[in-house]
């Protein structure tokens, strides 16, 4: 792999992290994105950003077209970034009109996912002595939290915000780093509240769910390892669909109307009106910066009048 190009790339993202405030999640697929393109580039004889251009990225996307959609694309962004951090005169590539195809971004499966099931899982997690696994679950399905979201929750302060101003502001470990320079208020009802409360008064001083002892990389891991399994035990595939069924029942307490995708009949769904306002605070709680996005947690639009 050309080293020298890979190395310049790498130290432009490193230097933009930093600019942001760490944005270390962003920093490592970005970093790893663009070493594979380096790797590629090699194989071409291309040697600095100057022998970077869109024909390049046309062969690039072709030598990777048996990824997945989404892969692909992120790849195309990921170099469209570095290579405007290396060069203010490139011109960003459109990743969904060079790949040629769009995400699938809807989900049709139901979510079958309610307080009883989560409790079930917290329990077995409890009596397993995975305490910390089982606040996970509960911030995940209460607050919609990725995994490192809930991992790095500054548990007083989401204390503090839920009982003062009935909301708790998410800042660390959001996606890309949005947290620090984009609002994202998550509103707190009282079986949150409770849910915050219990966390506080079990971890006593911790800052985070994760321990002082550990790294986030290694905290993770333990999800994966230990949490993940019993999820799949219990019908539930990933920890993304606890997130899934926060936005469901967002929706629904927004709407009136159950999601798209919890509902078959058409006509017990919600107007287009009342599904793009419950999409549009769904979006800002989820924490991303398309309304499109929804549709994979919530179901199709809503196209009825």
């Amino acid at each position: 792999m050309n080293n020298n190009l890979f190395e310049i790339g790498a130290a432009a993202v490193k230097r933009a992290a930093q600019r942001y405030g760490g944005r270390y999640a962003w920093c490592a697929a970005s970093i790893t994105r663009w070493k594979k393109f380096c790797g590629f580039c090699d194989g071409i004889g291309v040697q600095s950003p100057a022998g970077v251009n869109y024909e390049v990225l046309v062969l690039y996307a072709d030598s990777i077209s048996n990824c997945a959609i989404s892969t692909k694309q992120n790849s195309i962004s990921t170099i469209n970034v570095v290579m405007k951090l290396l060069d203010l005169h490139w011109t960003p590539v459109s990743p969904r009109k060079l790949i040629g195809e769009k995400r699938t971004l809807v989900n049709s499966n139901p979510v079958v996912i309610d307080r009883g099931l989560v409790n079930k899982i917290t329990n077995q997690l409890t009596e397993a002595n995975h305490p910390l696994l089982a606040d996970v679950v509960n911030l995940a399905f209460y607050f919609g939290l990725r995994r490192r979201e809930a991992a790095l929750l500054e548990l007083k302060n989401a204390l503090h915000e839920a009982k003062q101003f009935g909301w708790v502001d998410i800042v660390r470990g959001t996606k890309g780093g949005r947290g620090r320079s984009v609002q994202r208020r998550v509103p707190v009802n009282q079986s949150q509240l409770v849910v915050l409360q219990g966390l506080c008064e079990r971890l006593g001083e911790r800052r985070c769910l994760v321990p002082e002892d550990q790294t986030y990389k290694k905290f993770s891991d333990y999800v994966s390892n230990e949490l993940l399994p019993i999820l799949k035990a219990n019908g539930v595939s990933r920890l993304h669909d606890l997130r899934a069924a926060y936005a469901c029942n967002r929706y629904q307490e927004i709407s009136g109307y159950i999601a798209p995708r919890n509902q078959s009949d058409p006509l017990l769904l919600a107007s287009s009106c009342a599904d793009t306002h419950a999409r549009e605070i769904i979006t800002g709680e989820l924490g991303h910066g398309r309304i499109e996005i929804v549709s994979s947690y919530v179901g199709r639009k809503v196209r009825k009048k």
